[in-house]
């Protein structure tokens, strides 16, 4: 009898929770680099080898997968929590698993132009560096959680998921 591919998502690598931990701060690749004594080469291709490895094709993505498996530490809420409407909810969703602004769009019922506007609002209210840092903030405000799991991981084919080393 075969055995079952298994569901759990494989960890990163320190050094790749290492890089993980800075992007879910808001640092640029030059700036992890920089911070961690590596090049810029190196973060790219560990972030990407995360990227392979989580099943997402975001930088975004991976950190919310990154806090919904536990892999990096939940940061701490913030109260009072600054708003956000049922679209910027949705728009922060639809980043978290990966989903593109078209994408986003349908779901919203909005143009991706409209969309890129709400999602330039947003992170300019609240202060985030980058899109990375967006989800970090949604995670630190309550918006997100791992209600929705870690971008459907589990449900993709066991040959798309990296292998743990």
């Amino acid at each position: 009898m075969a055995a079952r591919p298994s569901t759990v998502t494989p960890l990163l690598t320190p050094a790749q929770l290492r890089i993980a931990a800075k992007v879910a701060l808001g640092m640029s690749s030059v700036q992890v680099a920089a911070d961690l004594g590596l090049s810029k080469a190196t973060v790219d291709v560990q972030m990407s080898d995360s990227n392979t490895r989580a099943c997402v094709s975001s930088r975004t993505a991976l950190i919310h997968v990154c806090y919904a498996t536990g892999q990096l530490p939940r940061p701490d809420p913030i109260a009072p929590a600054p708003t956000a409407d049922e679209v910027e909810r949705t728009i922060l969703w639809g980043l978290a698993l990966g989903a593109g602004l078209a994408e986003t769009g349908r779901l919203c019922h909005y143009s991706t132009d409209v969309v890129g506007k709400r999602l330039r609002g947003l992170r300019k209210r609240w202060t985030a560096s980058n899109d990375p840092h967006l989800i970090t903030l949604g995670w630190q405000y309550g918006v997100l959680d791992a209600s929705r799991g870690p971008v459907g991981f589990a449900d993709r084919p066991a040959s798309r998921r990296g292998s743990p080393q």
